[in-house]
Formats: structure tokens, C-alpha cells, sequence
């Protein structure tokens, strides 16, 4: 089992992702506790379907009781930075700058279907997850020995930093797991605590989801409450990368092989390009060009009023 390991990191590094872990299904899952307080103190805010899949998110078998092992998949998509010079303009968050990355996923972990069967044959139970579904991908990733949580709560790889995208896979098959993260991590650093504009960020590991820009600019921009909720003083027009920007594990930052998450004309600031262009296949098209044009103009009254700080 072991030299199965091998070829299916092997396997995995040919379909193009940069890393690779194995996680045993059964056994406690890290932060667990950590999601449980944020439902109980109502952080979830307006993401509602985290509340709905919360049982599904804690405890794999409560939905999947075959599975024993998990396999989690990295895939770095760091491709520059915003021009420092066009301060003012409305801001997109990196991982939307190419094309979107969820069918990308999907069709390379299906690949990993044929190597199971090829091996165990075609009976095996394979369930796929890519940032769609009830899983708790950060927790996996670091239960497989990828990295670590960080006190943003982002997930920190030991090679490329903040910047990267998680799927995976679980499986009735038994693999040898991989030897969870044991460090370094953050220390003593809170340098993205202390820069997250709307303090969401209200303790290592603690996100409240009612503060956070990525939640009304991404998730919900059209909600009933984002009139009176979502911050307004900041250049964000489609998520938030400014805990990602200030974290020291970015100094190992790589750009990105893959050419499909490379810069698109109009995908780095939000501007009359963009809304011209047809959204499909773009991580822009969850919110909605109306969803994008209500960030646009809060971002806009915000620049147009003097007495408001922006912050950046």
C-alpha cells in the first residue's frame, strides 16, 4: 500500500497540482471546536449553508460511512500583485484574475477514479470534493500533513504560503496516512489580525463571518442585510486579500504554473471591461454582475465622500 501512496502523489503532480496528503477518515478532525463556537456565537452570519451542512462538515462519516481515507489535493494560483500605482480603483482578489478553477478541479479528480479502479477495482466508493461541498478542506489539509491553519484561518502551506486552492477526495479504500503538520507555524505573529480592516478577524482562528469583506462582495452581496451590515470604507469590489497580503509565509510565494489562472483583461480591478465581459467560467460569476455593481458603487460612494478613510 505504501508504493500505491507513491503513484497516486506521482499520479496527482502529472494532472498538475503541487501538493499532495493522505488523511485517515476516521479520528478526531483539527478545529472542529473552533466551527462549532462560531455556529453557536452566530459568525456564520449570512452563510447560511454553512449552518444547514454543519453536521456533514464535522464528521465525514456521518454522510460518507465507508470512507477511510481522504485525500487532499493543493494547487498554488498565485500570480502577482495589484499595481500599487492605481490606488482608487476597485479591487479584485487574486484567486479570480484568470479563469475558474472549480471544473479544472473536477475534472482531475475524477482522473484519480481510473487509477483506484485500475487498482482496486470498479466497485470502489470515491466521493469528490472541491470548495462546493460540506467539508472542512483546511482541517483535512492539515490532518494529512500539508500545512497548517493559520491565525487568519486561512490555510498555510509549507512551500507556497496563503495562495492556494484545496480539493480532494474520499475514498472505502484504506491508504497508509501521511504524518499530520507538527510546525513551525505562526508564533507570535498577528500581523493579519492587526491589518484586517473590519476586525473580522476577532482572534487566532476566529472569523466572524458578519464582519468580513469577502463575505458581502463575494457570498452575498444582494442580501437583505448587506445594506446595513457590509463594510463600505475599503477597495474591495470582489473578496479580500489583505490578511493574505501582510502574513511572512508569503515570502515563499511561487508564481503559479498554470496558465489558466494568469491575469484576464478587466479581472484585476472591477471596472466597465468587466461588465462587459461574459462572467461564465469565472469565479466573478458568483456574484452576479448585480452583485458586482452594488460592491462597485459602495466602493464608489466611499471614494466620492472625504470624511471616510479608505482602507486598502
Amino acid at each position: 500500500m505504501e508504493h500505491f501512496n507513491e503513484t497516486i502523489k506521482a499520479f496527482g503532480k502529472k494532472l498538475g497540482f503541487d501538493d499532495i496528503g493522505i488523511a485517515e477518515a476516521k479520528g478526531p478532525l483539527p478545529y472542529t471546536t473552533h466551527v462549532l463556537d462560531a455556529f453557536y456565537e452566530g459568525r456564520f452570519g449570512p452563510l447560511d449553508y454553512l449552518s444547514r451542512t454543519l453536521a456533514a462538515r464535522l464528521d465525514l462519516l456521518s454522510i460518507f460511512k465507508e470512507a477511510k481515507s481522504v485525500v487532499i489535493v493543493v494547487k498554488n494560483y498565485y500570480t502577482g500583485d495589484h499595481n500599487s500605482d492605481e490606488i482608487g480603483k476597485a479591487k479584485i482578489a487574486r484567486y479570480a484574475w484568470g479563469k475558474d478553477y472549480h471544473r479544472w478541479f473536477k475534472k482531475r479528480l475524477l482522473a484519480f477514479r481510473s487509477l483506484f479502479t485500475e487498482k482496486f477495482g470498479p466497485n470502489i466508493k470515491f466521493w469528490l470534493f472541491n470548495d462546493t461541498g460540506p467539508f472542512l478542506e483546511r482541517s483535512w489539509a492539515l490532518k494529512a500533513g500539508l500545512g497548517f491553519i493559520g491565525k487568519s484561518s486561512m490555510f498555510i502551506h509549507r512551500q507556497f504560503g496563503t495562495w492556494t486552492l484545496l480539493g480532494g477526495f474520499a475514498t472505502d479504500q484504506e491508504l497508509r496516512p501521511d504524518p499530520p503538520y507538527q510546525g513551525p507555524d505562526c508564533g507570535r505573529c498577528k500581523r493579519c489580525i492587526d491589518a484586517c480592516p473590519t476586525q473580522a478577524i476577532i482572534g487566532p482562528q476566529q472569523v466572524d463571518a458578519r464582519k468580513c469583506i469577502s463575505t458581502w462582495t463575494i457570498e452575498r452581496p444582494l442580501h437583505e442585510d448587506a445594506k446595513r451590515l457590509a463594510p463600505r470604507n475599503h477597495e474591495w469590489a470582489f473578496g479580500c486579500d489583505i490578511c493574505q497580503e501582510v502574513c511572512p509565509w508569503n515570502k515563499f510565494q511561487q508564481l503559479t504554473r498554470e496558465e489558466r489562472f494568469l491575469p484576464l483583461a478587466g479581472r484585476v480591478f472591477l471596472s466597465k471591461e468587466t461588465f462587459a465581459q461574459d462572467l461564465a467560467g469565472s469565479a466573478l460569476n458568483r456574484s452576479t454582475k448585480l452583485g458586482l455593481l452594488a460592491n462597485y458603487l459602495r466602493i464608489q460612494n466611499s471614494l466620492a465622500n472625504p470624511g471616510v478613510k479608505v482602507l486598502r
